[in-house]
């Protein structure tokens, strides 16, 4: 790692938002037990396991909620403050170049789970069934009309021209596109967004590797 000899660890296993800083890991081609570390916790689809409950959790996190990072000295909780982090630790491309780029970042974390989450989340567990999922999908036509605006001639958010793939697209793809595929969501409509879909959510790096968890520990 370029700034400490710290493996970077993620308390949360792959179904649950810890997949965020996961999928940025892997992008900049970490391996899990080599380069970062999994404290599998279970997560809200499969069940948890008893870790949020321990001493050791609850010092990290009171709030008992995952992902939490801890890495050296630094221990943070919300998956998107995780993968700006890990983003300005690593850096290169994929994180901001410029003072404007980190602000727009910022702002596409913020919008991923306080616009697309709220109504892409519910979907995923089936809440208010067919009359939720209408509602659900209602309250996301101008949000996605509005990112389809934005995509207009580009492929990802952040960068001139076209764009360049960042962790912005990571944590609005993480949230649109893996909620969206999971729910078999229709995008057509916005044609823009489909295709950004396409193009984060089919990266080699989106898929977890065969040795990550993705069911609690018994």
């Amino acid at each position: 790692m370029s700034a400490s000899d710290d493996k970077i660890v993620i308390y949360g296993h792959q179904a649950s938002r810890a997949s965020r800083s996961y999928w940025l890991l892997r992008e900049y081609g970490m391996e899990i037990g080599k380069d970062f570390l999994e404290v599998d916790t279970g997560g809200p689809v499969t069940g948890f396991n008893d870790v949020r409950d321990s001493e050791e959790f609850l010092k990290l996190n009171p709030y008992r909620l995952i992902p939490v990072m801890v890495h050296g000295d630094v221990v943070l909780y919300e998956s998107q403050a995780i993968c700006q982090y890990i983003a300005e630790l690593l850096g290169g491309p994929m994180s901001g170049q410029t003072p404007g780029e980190k602000a727009r970042i910022a702002m596409y974390g913020l919008n991923s789970i306080s616009n697309f989450e709220p109504n892409f989340l519910p979907m995923v567990f089936g809440r208010g069934g067919e009359e939720g999922r209408a509602e659900y999908t209602a309250n996301l036509q101008p949000l996605l009309g509005a990112l389809n605006t934005e995509l207009e001639g580009r492929d990802y958010l952040i960068g001139e021209g076209a764009g360049r793939f960042t962790v912005a697209d990571i944590m609005m793809a993480s949230v649109i596109g893996q909620y969206g595929r999971a729910i078999k969501f229709d995008f057509e409509p916005w044609p823009n967004v489909h295709e950004w879909v396409q193009l984060t959510t089919r990266r080699p790096a989106f898929y977890p590797p065969r040795g990550m968890k993705v069911r609690p520990n018994a």
